[in-house]
């Protein structure tokens, strides 16, 4: 093998990246309990899996070095391919959009073009105080007034409507609603939201980055039946963000913002040319990966893959309700769990299971600490032995003194990925 032409030894360069592999901790990868990207394993219940995630992989790299300006046109068709696939399974008749880097940028766009509509340079946008730490971000970067709306005292995964329609100002312009919250998974009253967005004339964007792209799934196979309406079968729902790169498998960065119409998808492209995303230059090959995902998987397979993830999630909660002092947060709706207690404090146990390799979301709301996890098909068969080390962890936590502000509020200070 030639040395590159500056001179380094592809032999150190071959190590050096596997050394980042290994301090990134992708050989871990079943053990990671809350993470983005092409999760997909082969299983007895998902027999094609890693197929499919190879052939999606293959798809990004293919496509690695275009664009959707000139060497668009490939990436162009299959971004409204899917558009067009998952629009239709959320209730749209004729649905626009396109796809994004994630949800932070799904939520920018679509308050971008809340903005546009309403025709004001600043303004207010209401939200319950679950939603994510980029609608405050937004807020900042566009001029908008955040009026976040308290949960109710001790369910801090529930919004009380009307405190969301007491709320509303003069000046607001947009609703925005959640179907998948982190960290508790939960379903914001998106039918109720949508008629108070329709009497006061605002847009209503639904943030289904957790959500998206395993609701429609759980309901259409008969997992969840009393799952209430919140995608565009609510008629005022206006614009919905579902990301790939979460329970939609496909490699990052990869998201969606999916328009009720192509009226929609024309304001946002007035306020953001000529895509109507934030970035102007966007690179093939994230979409190239996506669109096979879509496309390999189809609505089988994403059944397939979210009742897998569920069924991992229902063991991890029963096995969670039977550590003494543990328990796991009501109201979820999706394959998220907060882990947490009323009686220990488990931040020595989150350090302990951290030294043991386990990866996963931890955040100070309920506090002292909770730990946040989203089982996925990778951990296939990692659940009882995460369960072991987590009650082993947890005998030894001590005992929580004083009150926490968990039942006073969802939100804390600083959004907290790890620990």
């Amino acid at each position: 093998m030639s040395a590159f032409p500056s001179g380094v030894d592809p032999h150190r360069f071959e190590a050096e990246l596997r050394r980042l592999e290994e301090v990134s901790r992708f050989p871990e990868m079943p053990r990671n309990l809350f993470d983005e990207g092409p999760h997909l394993v082969t299983t007895p219940e998902l027999p094609w899996g890693d197929a499919v995630r190879e052939a999606s992989v293959g798809a990004y790299l293919r496509f690695v070095h275009g664009e959707t300006w000139i060497t668009g046109g490939g990436a162009r068709e299959m971004e409204a391919e899917v558009v067009g696939w998952l629009g239709g399974l959320m209730g749209a008749a004729a649905p626009a959009g396109f796809i994004t880097s994630g949800g932070s940028e799904s939520n920018m766009c679509a308050i971008l073009t809340a903005k546009q509509r309403a025709g004001r340079r600043g303004g207010s946008v209401v939200f319950p105080d679950n939603g994510h730490y980029s609608l405050h971000k937004l807020c900042r970067m566009f001029d908008l007034d955040p009026i976040v709306v308290p949960a109710p005292r001790g369910r801090l995964d529930q919004v009380d409507p009307g405190a969301v329609e007491a709320a509303v100002r003069p000046d607001t312009i947009a609703l925005i609603a959640t179907a998948g919250t982190w960290a508790y998974g939960s379903v914001d009253p998106i039918a109720e939201m949508g008629a108070i967005a329709e009497r006061h004339g605002l847009f209503l964007h639904v943030d289904a980055a957790f959500g998206g792209f395993i609701l429609p799934f759980l309901e259409r196979s008969g997992y969840d039946t009393a799952l209430p309406d919140w995608d565009f079968r609510v008629p005022g729902v206006c614009s919905i963000s579902a990301d790939l790169h979460k329970n939609g498998m496909a490699p990052p960065p990869a998201g969606t913002l999916l328009f009720r119409d192509a009226s929609l998808l024309a304001s946002a492209k007035e306020i953001c040319p000529p895509n109507g995303t934030m970035s102007g230059t966007r690179g093939a090959g994230p979409i190239a990966g996506a669109w096979a995902m879509a496309k390999l998987l189809g609505e089988p397979g994403y059944t397939a893959v979210s009742l897998k993830s569920m069924a991992m999630r229902d063991e991890l909660v029963a096995g969670v309700r039977a550590v003494p002092g543990l328990d796991v947060h009501p109201g979820s709706r999706i394959n998220m769990t907060l882990i947490h207690s009323r009686t220990l404090d488990l931040r020595p146990a989150a350090g302990q299971l951290r030294r043991r390799g386990w990866m996963f979301a931890a955040r100070a709301v309920p506090g002292p600490v909770s730990l946040v996890v989203v089982p996925m098909p990778h951990n296939d068969g990692r659940i009882a032995d995460f369960l072991r080390d987590l009650e082993e962890c947890a005998a030894s936590a001590p005992p929580l003194e004083g009150t926490t502000p968990a039942a006073e509020t969802s939100r804390e200070p600083v959004s907290s990925y790890g620990f």
